[in-house]
């Protein structure tokens, strides 16, 4: 017999409607302007990545973990990671915002032009270099920080816009900053492979100290109804702590051990070269 929780289904209208455009218009790109794009049109891992990053989507916003965020700590937090560490870089494997973007023009009958247009002048923008990765970091910083005071997060609690901002908020941020560090390393005015690096550590540390402070908080920060089955408020508060630190810290791992693999590789091609044109 299932348990009964498990078929909790939200089955909120925003989020399906927004996955459900998102993979419309990324399906149309890829369909229409493939070879624009500079991929190949049979299906490929960046397809495979941007739609687990939509069921990860999904998973957090209309499966039973959203059905008891509001009472449970640790489930709460496992949206968390969900919607800022884990589907953002899956979705951005699959270099989701030019081929969207080609999927609206084609759903317009337009011309499919990606360069030069106003969407492809804003991420200029986002990939101008250290000045703005610097900003992105601040915001993630501040977005992770601010939505855990616990005035603020109770509000979340309380009041269910409050909540869909956070998440939002949290989603965007997530973009923004895994965008900095997965792109193409050659790509004009991108982070060097050190930098990306950086950016990663930085919201690592972010992340594992806000987890550090929740974890060691000797009272509930957060008001949290009592949990049942004899799970205590503190004891909740420590296991979303524990969410934040191990599976919230997996994903700035993966990066730092794919960067320091890239920068190996980099190296040994460098040295290579050198060899080759030495006299």
């Amino acid at each position: 017999m299932l348990w009964p929780p498990l078929l909790n289904w939200s089955f909120e209208p925003v989020p399906i409607v927004g996955c459900a455009t998102a993979a419309y218009l990324y399906w149309r790109g890829r369909r229409t302007a493939s070879v624009a794009l500079g991929r190949e049109a049979a299906w490929d891992n960046g397809d495979t990545a941007f739609a687990f990053g939509l069921g990860v989507l999904l998973l957090a916003l209309v499966s039973p973990l959203a059905s008891f965020d509001t009472t449970l700590q640790w489930d709460h937090m496992v949206q968390h990671v969900l919607l800022l560490l884990v589907a953002p870089p899956l979705i951005l494997l699959a270099d989701p915002f030019r081929t969207a973007w080609a999927g609206y023009l084609a759903a317009q009958g337009r011309p499919i032009k990606v360069e030069g247009t106003w969407p492809a002048r804003v991420m200029h923008g986002v990939h101008s270099g250290s000045r703005a990765a610097s900003v992105v970091v601040l915001a993630f910083s501040i977005d992770l920080l601010v939505w855990h005071v616990p005035a603020i997060y109770n509000a979340t609690l309380r009041i269910a816009s409050v909540h869909d901002l956070e998440h939002l908020t949290f989603l965007v941020v997530g973009l923004l900053f895994w965008d900095q560090v997965i792109s193409p390393i050659q790509a004009t005015g991108r982070l060097t492979l050190l930098g990306r690096a950086v950016v990663v550590l930085i919201g690592m540390f972010v992340s594992w100290g806000l987890a550090i402070v929740i974890g060691y908080a000797t009272h509930p920060l957060y008001a949290y109804p009592t949990p049942t089955g004899g799970l205590s408020l503190l004891t909740d508060q420590e296991i979303a702590a524990g969410v934040m630190w191990v599976p919230g810290g997996t994903p700035f791992l993966i990066a730092l051990l794919y960067l320091g693999i890239r920068w190996f590789e980099v190296d040994d091609r460098s040295a290579a070269t050198a060899s080759v044109v030495r006299p």
